[in-house]
């Protein structure tokens, strides 16, 4: 059955666009001033973290139950003090987190979703204006059991002064999925490599602030492997 075929996913927008709320019940850790260097967030304390330099960016993140948003950037901007830790790169981290879900496992269809994404579908998915043609995928990648995408979006977005391409890890915790960017700052000289190797540690800090679960306390479908993964919870999880 051809891929457009199995693929019930009109009129669903990415994650991170979907994401809102207001920003309410935050427990921050770490404070530096006003430059928090980690957040808790949905209801079951997922925490957001990133490498030596960044701190979280209260103004910017959104939080409720169920799905979160958080902006994480230089920590000297953040708190206004020219002492604190800047980043190696100069770029913003984005964190959004799914709502949980008991459907199928990402670690078990990454293979599929690489195939997705280089779709009209998925690239429409991708696209800040649902628009597939804005979107040019440049790098895929899986690592790790996370799928890794290098990818430039010609459309607007919410996050202004920042490059139009971005390095995405799509990981799960626990019963959520997370999606982890990193965005140069606009004309700022940041390789491909000192991207990714950022992307790298961002999703080592927030994996190592929530630790797996034992298997016993897995969710369930953790373990599934779907012949039609889009048929079921996936992108559910990923785009709602």
């Amino acid at each position: 059955m051809p891929i457009s075929e199995r693929l019930c996913l009109s009129g669903v927008m990415a994650l991170v666009m979907a994401l809102a709320g207001c920003v309410d019940g935050l427990s921050l850790g770490g404070a530096l001033n006003d430059a928090p260097r980690e957040v808790q967030v949905t209801s079951d304390a997922v925490t957001i973290t990133g490498p030596r330099g960044f701190c979280v960016d209260p103004t910017a993140t959104r939080n409720s139950n169920d799905t979160s948003f958080v902006l994480l950037g230089n920590c000297a901007a953040i708190s206004g003090s020219a002492r604190a830790r800047q980043p190696d790169v100069p770029a913003v981290l984005t964190a959004a987190i799914s709502a949980p879900s008991s459907g199928a496992s990402l670690t078990a269809n990454l293979e599929a979703l690489e195939v997705f994404f280089l779709t009209e579908d998925g690239r429409a998915l991708l696209s800040r204006s649902g628009d597939a043609a804005s979107v040019q995928i440049l790098d895929t990648r899986i690592e790790q059991d996370m799928f890794l995408i290098h990818a430039r979006d010609s459309s607007a977005g919410d996050v202004v002064g920042v490059a139009s391409d971005y390095w995405r890890a799509y990981m799960e915790i626990g019963a959520r999925l997370a999606s982890l960017s990193v965005l140069a700052l606009e004309d700022a000289e940041v390789s491909d490599m000192q991207a990714l190797a950022t992307l790298t540690r961002f999703a080592a800090a927030v994996q190592a602030a929530n630790p797996t679960p034992d298997a016993a306390e897995e969710p369930q479908g953790a373990g599934e492997e779907l012949t039609t993964p889009f048929r079921r919870g996936l992108f559910q999880r990923i785009f709602q």
